[in-house]
């Protein structure tokens, strides 16, 4: 039941965005010029602050996965992030450390630095338990920065540095680096053949710009390479009506949901102010002006009503 209100809740988006629940919110572009210093998220993510689901007895997020309730690294990170958001108006410091001491607690050591692990199938992808995810390493990476910035601790920062590690290892191993086309990618879904789900890949560079800013220089390595990749991969996901979500059937498209297409749209707006490279300019506005067409929409819609339902993550 719950997932046939959540795909009712997606179609109408695309159509009524200000009616978006928790998991459909538009998260804005949130910075208006490039940061010097480390500060405020570089997407507005002040509506996931507010989580509707339950809370286990220290008040981490639960998420319901099918008949349990789990810790899921991104769902924690990303309530944090919109916790720090409003940290002052709500005076949300103690439960945003609180999160922050999750990933510290919850960080698994390996061969290669520290890591989240996902104990869940994704059967979209293929993908078995365990993994780790280039996304979830990110947000933890800007949950972490963000507590150091605010106690000074380097627990934080040491935890965050520690989390580089799993993207320089290959997919493979381990890791979450993979390739797609001969492009570097770092995977949101690290599955045997490239998922390259665009969304998570940025979210995991944003966590690298945040180390780059502390004076991490592996970080700033990742971080130029990863922004090179991106360069190369954006036509793959332009579909010249709408943006692609993955490119784990390439040649063949899965549409973006509404909320997925305009984070696309936002995720790169901040991008080009981050790098001042106009090619992320340029396909925000371009797959903007896909979104406010409604010829797009009905045929976005009816597309993915035509794959069916049964992929809940895209």
């Amino acid at each position: 039941m719950s997932f046939i209100k959540g795909s009712l809740n997606k179609s109408i988006v695309f159509f009524f965005p200000g009616i978006a629940n928790y998991w459909n919110t538009i998260t804005p572009c949130n910075i208006e010029s490039k940061p010097c210093n480390l500060g405020k998220y570089y997407l507005d993510f002040s509506s996931k602050a507010f989580y509707p689901g339950k809370f286990d007895d220290k008040g981490i997020p639960l998420y319901k996965y099918e008949d349990d309730y789990i810790y899921h690294p991104i769902v924690i990170a990303q309530y944090a992030l919109g916790l720090f958001e409003l940290i002052e108006e709500y005076n949300f410091r103690e439960k945003f450390l609180l999160l922050s001491n999750w990933f510290l607690d919850n960080a698994v050591k390996n061969n290669y630095g520290v890591s989240w692990v996902f104990n869940i199938e994704v059967d979209e992808y293929d993908i078995k338990s365990a993994w780790i995810s280039a996304m979830a390493q990110g947000e933890a990476i800007s949950v972490l920065t963000r507590a150091f910035l605010l106690t000074g601790d380097n627990k934080y920062l040491l935890t965050a540095e520690s989390a580089l590690f799993a993207f320089s290892q290959e997919v493979k191993s381990g890791g979450v680096l993979n390739e797609f086309n001969g492009i570097k990618i770092f995977e949101e879904y690290p599955a045997a053949r490239p998922t390259a789900v665009l969304n998570g890949f940025i979210f995991s560079i944003f966590g690298l710009f945040d180390l780059m800013l502390l004076g991490e220089k592996k970080s700033g390595e990742l971080f130029f390479q990863s922004i090179q990749s991106l360069k190369n991969l954006l036509p793959y996901y332009n579909i010249n009506y709408w943006s692609s979500y993955d490119l784990y059937n390439y040649p063949d498209y899965f549409p973006a949901t509404y909320t997925y297409h305009v984070i696309h749209v936002e995720q790169l707006k901040a991008l080009y102010i981050l790098t001042g490279e106009e090619i992320f300019n340029n396909y925000s506005l371009k797959w903007k002006s896909y979104s406010e067409n409604v010829y797009n929409k009905i045929r976005v819609l009816l597309k993915k009503i035509y794959l069916g339902t049964k992929n809940k993550i895209k």
